[in-house]
């Protein structure tokens, strides 16, 4: 499965990182961006199947609440790339339903295993709708 991504994330380093394993995978990266308002933007003309969004992120918004919106407006699925690990934000990142959480640092190997899950999950839950 070919994943259509945007990355959201404020660390150019770990975007590139990013962006590299999922090309190399075989994904189509249609964008990046630092900040919630510029992803918000991209999201009127661009339709991607997954978005990779740090939580700390810079901006008027913070990644969880740029989930929020994602899921009240956009139904886009999306999953939380982060470096905090203190159990209020894991909490309320959790309560914003990402499909997966990728927890910083991260090697590439593990990142290809974290791409696989998430394919995983996006076939799991199309087929699912497809049923309801």
């Amino acid at each position: 499965m070919s994943l259509k991504i945007i990355v959201v994330e404020d660390n150019f380093i770990i975007q590139m990182f990013l962006e590299e394993v999922a090309l190399n995978m075989g994904h189509e990266v249609l964008d990046s961006t630092e900040n919630g308002e510029d992803v918000l933007k991209l999201l009127h003309t661009m339709q991607p199947d997954i978005i990779l969004l740090d939580i700390g992120i810079t901006g008027k918004y913070s990644g969880i609440e740029i989930a929020e919106i994602l899921n009240e407006t956009y139904k886009v699925p999306f999953v939380f790339v982060t470096g905090n690990s203190d159990h209020a934000t894991i909490n309320r990142a959790k309560n914003a339903s990402p499909l997966h959480i990728i927890q910083k640092p991260i090697d590439e190997e593990q990142l290809k295993k974290e791409f696989d899950t998430i394919e995983h999950k996006l076939s799991a839950s199309i087929h699912l709708e497809k049923h309801l």
